[in-house]
């Protein structure tokens, strides 16, 4: 199937959108963004790391819950670049928040995205997840 370039930006928005539910500290809006059958994969070894792997949209509901409640004020979560084809679209972002701990969190992140019907059906986050551990243990 044939893709247009309205289709990539419309598809490059859902993400955007996405992206700004961090910053509102919005996991509903997290939640409701992605598929039912929607699965999120973070790099990294499950067996050092207990949020990497892949994970269930159930499963990213609780980790999106737990991680926005460690925040001050929400994630700001940056787009840097983003790019588009067919259902892929693919996101370099930069986020930076307060944990209620009083430690800055800012990390950097390649952020692959597959869209279908205008919603997000899976995720690939490479993310340093060494600092995720220095500030959240």
């Amino acid at each position: 199937m044939k893709w247009g370039a309205l289709h990539v930006e419309d598809n490059k928005r859902v993400v955007r959108e996405f992206c700004d539910h961090f910053s509102k500290s919005n996991a509903d809006g997290l939640i409701d963004a992605m598929t039912d059958d929607a699965t999120w994969w973070v790099n990294g070894k499950p067996h050092l790391f207990p949020s990497s792997g892949t994970k269930t949209k159930e499963e990213a509901a609780k980790m999106f819950r737990n991680m926005l409640s460690a925040y001050t004020d929400g994630l700001d979560m940056q787009i840097v670049s983003i790019i588009g084809e067919g259902d892929i679209v693919a996101a370099e972002a930069r986020s930076h928040a307060m944990t209620k701990a009083g430690r800055v969190y800012e990390n950097e992140y390649a952020f692959l995205f597959t869209i279908r019907d205008g919603k997000i059906s899976k995720v690939r986050e490479y993310t340093d997840l060494l600092h995720v551990l220095e500030v959240f243990g």
